[in-house]
């Protein structure tokens, strides 16, 4: 099937089932695109000096109306070995559901074990996946970087390998506008949840650095809903059947060393990321470090200015090849900004597709590139903390770690970098 056939199909099919949804999804598509295009523009929540001295990042992020925290900690699982083999392990321990939220379900040797892995549970608990379309398909089309087992046959339908002869449950988001689920997420017997930058495929497994956030506590049942409400939305009755589902309560005081965390996304109504990593580099007083594939926000890059030029010690993560070309460009075009402005700016060696950002004391870690598609469009799932010990954890874990291994950008090096055409057509992306 071709990709002109999935996206009329699907954008047929969730007008029928989805009608409300469908609709706000288009009417926000059109406001992000316009407000992508006049970011420069937009005015912006006044945070000045004397707010920054008096209140944390977590008073702001509640002064703009974020989500309230909810108890739980977490544990980091940096790249693919790490997360796939704790993941195998949680799995096989499962005694009554397993759901997996991804944006690419692939169809090579990965995709292929994780499936088997599903199938022989498949009889004992509840699993069900719920895979992007237009991600899934269109990874299917596409061979992995690095060769697999010899006489390895890629199946041609992920949903019909997990559903035959099986009791997995498969839906495939639908993406009416072009919208895509970009979401990564695993959740286990609703005590354990994964999320991050890992989609099922080999080279989440094999070839590029990446990270998944382990998640245990009440927080797990508030992102369980959250699948939950996602599952609904692509079965068969849509929108008809949501307003008769019943959500899972949980319990709102820590306890067992856990400490609050937001539940932050982008969807058809809220733009909740970029909202709060936003405002946090405007709290920033000491640090801010971050990770990403993509950088193509002209909002972000703003702030970042910004703290710089309060005296912030800012640097940034790319990596030195990228999956595109175009966004390649644009990272570089951002990069080069910032350390004209005299932020600290590495090339990671392989493909990052790690997404994290720390500001001071906070953190901010999930499936969202830091790009208008992202920050305003697909549908995203992160989550932020200020633990001290957690947010510490993540930057010796990763940061520090990246940035040893990572080639440090001069100015020398960004000569012809900069490129305010491309720059314009890149932040739609």
């Amino acid at each position: 099937m071709t990709v002109s056939k999935v996206v009329v199909r699907g954008h047929a099919v969730s007008i029928l089932r989805n009608p409300v949804t469908t609709t706000s999804k288009g009417v926000s598509m059109v406001k992000s695109r316009f407000q992508i295009a006049a970011d420069p523009l937009l005015s912006q929540i006044e945070m000045d000096e004397v707010y920054r001295n008096s209140h944390s990042i977590e008073d702001a992020l509640t002064k703009i109306g974020m989500p309230e925290p909810i108890p739980g900690k977490v544990e980091y699982l940096i790249d693919g070995k790490a997360f796939f083999n704790d993941l195998e392990r949680t799995v096989k321990g499962a005694k009554r559901s397993v759901d997996t939220r991804v944006f690419i379900y692939d169809n090579d040797d990965v995709a292929v074990w994780y499936s088997d892995l599903l199938r022989s549970k498949g009889d004992k608990v509840r699993c069900r996946v719920l895979m992007d379309e237009l991600g899934s398909i269109a990874s299917w089309w596409t061979p992995p970087a690095t060769k697999m087992d010899h006489g390895f046959k890629s199946p041609e339908s992920m949903y019909r390998y997990l559903t035959e002869g099986n009791k997995v449950e498969v839906r495939e988001s639908k993406n009416p506008f072009l919208v895509t689920d970009h979401s990564k997420l695993f959740i286990v017997d609703q005590e354990v949840a994964y999320l991050g930058g890992m989609n099922v495929g080999r080279e989440y497994r094999y070839e590029w650095h990446d990270m998944m956030v382990k998640v245990r506590g009440p927080v797990v049942t508030a992102l369980q809903n959250d699948f939950d409400r996602a599952w609904i939305l692509q079965g068969g009755w849509g929108d008809w059947q949501l307003p008769f589902h019943d959500y899972h309560s949980f319990r709102v005081y820590p306890r067992g060393g856990e400490y609050p965390i937001r539940i932050l996304k982008t969807d058809a109504k809220s733009a909740q990321i970029r909202s709060a990593i936003l405002a946090a580099i405007r709290m920033s007083k000491k640090r801010v470090y971050i990770q990403n594939s993509y950088f193509t926000s002209d909002g972000l890059v703003r702030e970042l200015k910004d703290a710089l030029a309060r005296g912030v010690d800012v640097r940034m993560v790319f990596p030195e090849e990228n999956d595109s070309k175009l966004l390649d460009k644009g990272n570089r075009d951002v990069a080069k900004q910032l350390i004209d402005a005299g932020a600290k700016v590495y090339m990671y060696p392989e493909f990052t597709h790690v997404k994290a950002v720390v500001v001071d004391d906070w953190a901010c870690v999930g499936s969202a590139n830091y790009d208008g598609l992202s920050m305003r469009i697909n549908e995203e799932i992160n989550i932020s903390y200020s633990n001290r010990r957690a947010v510490d954890a993540l930057v010796s874990q990763l940061f520090y770690k990246d940035f040893r291994v990572s080639k440090r950008v001069t100015p020398q090096m960004t000569q012809g970098w900069n490129n305010p055409i491309l720059e314009s057509v890149v932040d739609q992306l």
